[in-house]
């Protein structure tokens, strides 16, 4: 059991967000929705790579602390459940205020083309990351990371299981996940998912972030301020983790695909703005 603790606690740490397929599919979409102008000048800025070849290198870079560990903590911000508006300079993640940022440097026509670079590939991912519910988190349970849940018996917890574990599970790939989000979508629900600043769409998240957490296996007789399954202070046993499948991803698939696509189409929206 320890080990199992161990390897769930060694993973969490490392979860990242949406996965590789996730953050691809995302740029994918965006490139769908973008202007012609503004689709050259994405792959000027790029040198010609894809919006989903870069999607990933804000991950893939925090592996290189001496030089990009002042990024670690724009990849999500916490909003708790008691709290009506959100306030970023009491979260430890930066998240809306570094999507702002990247935005900024786009627009400025004396930013230099590296540095262009690099807010456009930062803000392809985190228009991602503030997609994804447990990216809002609610400051107990590092957006679910602490969560140890069972998917299909298989150990992980619920932040993982947002961020790579469903989509996995499908078995597609990001052009596969990206051809089929991309289907069955009226005018009307494209208009009106092409509106709203970044504070909404986290607002968004932090609404979804409710419903995605399974019930307690167990009932405890004292209140707690985070799911039994949360712990830290505790040794969750595998009887306490929630235990799902089938069910839980027929219920959450369909809304995590309808998050990538909404994330998709509005970086595609944002960047058709900030690069006239």
């Amino acid at each position: 059991m320890k080990t199992l603790i161990l390897a769930m606690t060694l993973f969490s740490v490392n979860a990242f967000a949406w996965g590789p397929t996730g953050h691809r599919t995302v740029g994918l979409v965006a490139e769908r929705f973008l202007n012609t102008d503004t689709l050259i000048k994405v792959f000027e800025i790029l040198d010609n790579q894809t919006m989903a070849r870069v999607s990933t290198w804000p991950d893939e870079v925090k592996s290189e602390p001496a030089t990009y560990s002042h990024t670690y903590n724009w990849h999500y911000t916490d909003w708790s459940d008691a709290s009506h508006d959100h306030d970023e300079t009491i979260s430890s993640g930066k998240l809306i205020g570094a999507i702002n940022e990247q935005v900024s440097v786009l627009k400025d026509a004396k930013a230099s083309k590296d540095k262009k670079a690099f807010a456009l590939k930062f803000l392809i991912h985190l228009i991602g990351d503030v997609h994804m519910p447990l990216h809002v988190g609610n400051g107990l349970d590092r957006g679910g990371n602490a969560c140890k849940v069972l998917f299909h018996n298989q150990a992980t917890n619920l932040h993982a299981l947002w961020d790579e574990g469903m989509i996995n599970f499908t078995g597609l790939s990001f052009t596969e996940l990206t051809s089929f989000i991309m289907q069955g979508k009226s005018r009307e629900q494209i208009l009106g998912w092409k509106s709203g600043t970044v504070l909404d769409w986290a607002l968004e998240s932090k609404k979804l972030r409710s419903l995605v957490y399974p019930a307690e296996v167990s009932q405890r007789s004292e209140p707690l301020s985070v799911k039994q399954y949360c712990r830290t202070d505790i040794t969750v046993a595998q009887e306490d983790m929630p235990k799902l499948s089938y069910e839980y991803s027929y219920k959450f698939v369909p809304v995590l695909e309808q998050r990538l696509f909404q994330a998709g189409l509005r970086l595609a929206m944002v960047l058709n703005e900030a690069l006239k």
